[in-house]
């Protein structure tokens, strides 16, 4: 499967400084996450499925041109609502299970992993700049400031 890795920053990014496979080569993230990365993408294309998945939910507001976002106050909540819901809902799918349940793994085991992946999707997409380590997507959006403007420089794509 495939995803994204966007290089974001609270500066804007020149087109000779864009990330490059050649950023994560040595990199963890290929070694732990992707077993490649890639320019064979559209950057414009990118920008455009990020920012009709974030300005319909009202976590984020992009310029004119497209290439810079502000989240807006309440954005992360609005970024998080369904990953919350589906959180809460494994969580208590778990109340009913029992010892045995927790031992062998299973339905628990099922749950565990819904919990973590609404917590912090490890295969959607990531962030990368001097300014952000490679993290992922649900982590950046924790870290942003509301009315912050932060700039899309770069989009790389990784399969996994």
């Amino acid at each position: 499967m495939h995803s994204r890795i966007f290089q974001i920053t609270t500066k804007p990014v020149q087109d000779t400084e864009f990330i490059s496979e050649s950023s994560l080569s040595e990199h963890w993230f290929v070694r732990e996450i992707a077993d490649t990365v890639s320019t064979d993408n559209d950057r414009t294309e990118d920008i455009r499925h990020l920012r009709s998945w974030l300005e319909p939910r009202n976590v984020a507001v992009f310029d004119a041109a497209g290439d810079s976002f502000t989240v807006l106050p309440c954005g992360a909540e609005a970024y998080f609502a369904g990953a919350y819901d589906a959180f809460i809902a494994a969580r208590a799918s778990t109340l009913s299970m029992g010892l045995a349940d927790f031992a062998h793994g299973g339905e628990f085991s099922k749950a565990m992993r819904l919990m973590g992946n609404s917590f912090n999707d490890r295969f959607g997409y990531y962030v990368s700049s001097d300014e952000f380590e490679t993290i992922t997507f649900d982590e950046f959006i924790r870290s942003t400031e509301a009315g912050t403007r932060y700039f899309i420089g770069g989009t790389l794509d990784y399969h996994y």
